[in-house]
């Protein structure tokens, strides 16, 4: 089977689009079709042959890689739709059974049920961790039951989960956390790289289009 003939313009324009999402590929496309044909309507007004008024509307363009390299700053990338896809249908899975909602709600209390019983048997100052162990679980499970739906409150929700994940492992390490900082550096890893992608799309989109999951 022959493959489809690719023009210099088709060719510029898959290097101007790598990585990037389905939509923001097309709307690269359309963007840059209206280029061309601007520029190939004044290099043929200009006298030139069509194929030679085709090539200089290519060159016209610039580097594709630079044009990519800036897309991906302000577009969504492939990887960032699918967070945001995967993203949705957790908080449908979530919405649509009651029981899931109702266990991430309770399942906190587990702890800190433990962290009482441990006070009042005077171990108090190893209650710390399973206290905090269930401020953790209520910061990311109960979040999104929580009213942090506007970006300043997001934000002071932001900052909360991530002192208290810090602090957590400062008290399950203690004097020793400088030493286990490369296990802490491994636990946190997908935190850390989910929330730098969520603040990529954050930039991206306006604030009217996030979905539940960027304000958590």
């Amino acid at each position: 089977m022959t493959a489809p003939f690719e023009t210099p313009l088709d060719v510029w324009i898959g290097r101007a689009t790598r990585d990037l999402s389905l939509t923001s590929a097309a709307q690269v496309r359309a963007e840059i079709q209206e280029h061309f044909e601007s520029a190939r309507e004044a290099a043929i007004g200009a006298g030139s042959s069509p194929a030679d008024a085709d090539h200089a509307a290519v060159a016209a363009l610039g580097d594709p890689r630079a044009a990519n390299c800036e897309y991906r700053k302000v577009l969504l990338t492939s990887a960032e739709a699918k967070m945001l896809r995967d993203g949705n249908w957790e908080t449908r899975a979530v919405c649509a059974r009651p029981w899931v909602k109702t266990l991430m709600q309770t399942v906190p209390a587990i702890p800190l049920t433990v962290a009482f019983v441990m006070m009042s048997r005077g171990a108090t100052a190893e209650a710390r961790l399973p206290f905090l162990f269930s401020v953790a679980l209520f910061v990311f499970l109960a979040a999104p039951f929580l009213p942090v739906y506007t970006p300043v409150r997001a934000r002071v929700y932001r900052v909360v989960k991530w002192v208290t994940l810090l602090a957590l492992f400062g008290l399950m390490f203690g004097a020793d956390t400088l030493k286990y900082s490369w296990l802490v550096a491994t636990c946190l890893w997908v935190p850390f790289w989910t929330e730098s992608t969520r603040m990529s799309i954050r930039r991206k989109l306006p604030v009217a289009q996030w979905p539940k999951q960027l304000y958590l």
